[in-house]
């Protein structure tokens, strides 16, 4: 698993972020560069944590990039009256990413 900090990346332009939703609180965040997915990681190593997409963007404001994407996994498709343990593909959408400097 490729990770950087997030200090590693203020002021980089990446090609893509990627931010996955576990539940509309918690995300988790990777980013593309040089051909290669990263995680973003804290100081102690672990996958960063956020509160939600828009924490995510307010902390991670030094990276830059043109493409930027919200995953979001449901674990609750039989609510919604999906068959029982049927794979569903995950939502994607764009997600507008603001940065603290020009690309």
């Amino acid at each position: 698993m490729n990770t950087l900090t997030a200090k590693q990346l203020t002021n980089k332009q990446v090609e893509e972020i990627q931010i996955t939703s576990a539940c509309l609180s918690v995300c988790t965040v990777r980013v593309f560069l040089n051909g290669q997915w990263f995680w973003i990681v804290g100081q102690d190593g672990k996958i960063q944590r956020f509160n939600g997409p828009e924490h995510a963007n307010n902390q991670l404001s030094g990276i830059s990039t043109n493409k930027a994407t919200l995953i979001h996994h449901s674990a609750h498709a039989e609510m919604v009256g999906q068959p029982e343990g049927e794979t569903i593909p995950p939502l994607q959408v764009g997600f507008h990413w603001r940065s603290d400097h020009s690309r």
